[in-house]
């Protein structure tokens, strides 16, 4: 298991209380060394918040705009994202608005945006900010 994988459901358990236990727990299990600077880099990455004192993933982000297909060019600099008729904008202002590291800018038509990625390193967030999950994501040639 990735050490991402781990802080991940860690997070979603919600029982670690500060960032030295859940660099001990993502240690045990994965095997993998992590240090606190780590970690605390990848929780403000996925918006973790303390909830009753215990670090928590962030709730799901909702656009109220529907996203039906997300696709990734194969060198990972930029993404597709298909939308009903009029929602693209929505889309496109929310990217912009998030100012994620790696997002270059947006281009909206009606139905669809394309995102301008400096690399592929943006695209986990860019989806964790559209709510999609891992299956959902297809590389165009």
């Amino acid at each position: 298991m990735h050490w991402r994988t781990a802080l991940t459901e860690l997070l979603e358990a919600g029982s670690c209380r500060t960032q030295g236990e859940l660099v001990r727990k993502v240690q045990k299990m994965t095997g993998e060394l992590v240090n606190q600077a780590t970690v605390s880099r990848e929780l403000h990455a996925l918006g973790a918040v303390k909830v009753d004192g215990a670090y928590r993933a962030a709730p799901p982000v909702s656009l109220g705009a529907p996203v039906h297909k997300f696709s990734v060019t194969s060198n990972g600099c930029m993404a597709v994202v298909r939308t009903d008729s009029a929602y693209a904008n929505v889309i496109g202002h929310a990217v912009d608005s998030a100012e994620l590291d790696g997002v270059l800018g947006t281009i909206a038509g009606d139905d669809t945006v394309f995102v301008a990625l400096q690399d592929a390193s943006a695209v986990p967030e860019l989806r964790r900010l559209l709510g999609l999950g891992e299956r959902r994501t297809t590389v165009a040639a």
